[in-house]
C-alpha cells in the first residue's frame, strides 16, 4: 500500500470552493491536506487539467478563508446522480494563505 506524502483530513463544517473569477461555487471539500484537497461537485464538474482560481471559504466555522490556485488532477461520477469526486492539487498560493492553511490544518488534527 502506497503511503500519503501529506495527511489528509476532513473539514467540521461545510467548505466551499468558490470560483475566484466569476463566484460560482465549484464544490464542497470532503478533505484537505497541505497540497491538495478533494472535493464533491454537482452538475459544472470540473475537467482532469483544468486550473481554477479558487477561494476555499468554511461557511461555518469561519475557520478558513484562502485563496490559492489549483488544477484538477483527477475526476470520477460519484454515486449520486449528477455528483462527481474531484482531486486537486494546489499550485499556486501565497506565503500569508499557506500559513492560514497551515494553522486550520493544525485545527482539524486537534
Amino acid at each position: 500500500m502506497q503511503k500519503r506524502a501529506h495527511e489528509r483530513l476532513s473539514p467540521r463544517s461545510t467548505v466551499q470552493a468558490i470560483n475566484s473569477l466569476d463566484g460560482r461555487a465549484l464544490g464542497v471539500l470532503v478533505n484537505i491536506s497541505k497540497s491538495g484537497f478533494m472535493l464533491l461537485s454537482e452538475e459544472e464538474h470540473p475537467v482532469p487539467g483544468s486550473i481554477h482560481q479558487l477561494q476555499l471559504l468554511d461557511l461555518g466555522n469561519h475557520d478558513l478563508d484562502i485563496s490559492l490556485g489549483a488544477t484538477c488532477l483527477w475526476q470520477e461520477e460519484a454515486s449520486a446522480s449528477n455528483s462527481y469526486w474531484s482531486g486537486f492539487q494546489i499550485i499556486d498560493i501565497s506565503n500569508s494563505n499557506r500559513e492560514q492553511l497551515q494553522r486550520y490544518l493544525k485545527i482539524l488534527k486537534t
